[in-house]
């Protein structure tokens, strides 16, 4: 058996959101399919960790795969279901959203 190797053209765009990694702050946006999973209010938090890649139904959602993230939230949270207060927690990408960027004229004014 022969394994291959192909290179990626820098020329090509990558096909992954590059916006996401360590130190990005995130909202966590809500989706009906999380069920009694899902998070109390509009949690916000920062990633602490690299992506992790689940396998097809291996996480709470049956259909879910792809990139997971490890978020450490700004306050404790609770689970729909009541669990918690949970201070960090993995969370598949498609359920985050970066955080706009800190507009930084206020802080050259102090």
């Amino acid at each position: 058996m022969t394994l291959v190797w192909w290179r990626r053209d820098k020329s090509e765009p990558r096909t992954l959101d590059e916006s996401f990694g360590v130190g990005v702050q995130v909202h966590v946006i809500d989706d009906e399919r999380q069920g009694s999973k899902g998070w109390v209010g509009d949690p916000t938090g920062v990633i602490i960790a690299s992506a992790s890649t689940l396998a097809h139904g291996a996480f709470e959602v049956e259909a879910l795969s792809g990139r997971v993230w490890t978020i450490a939230f700004d306050e404790p949270q609770y689970r729909a279901d009541g669990t918690g207060p949970v201070s960090r927690a993995d969370i598949p990408e498609y359920l985050l959203m970066t955080a706009p960027p800190a507009d930084t004229a206020d802080e050259s004014d102090s």
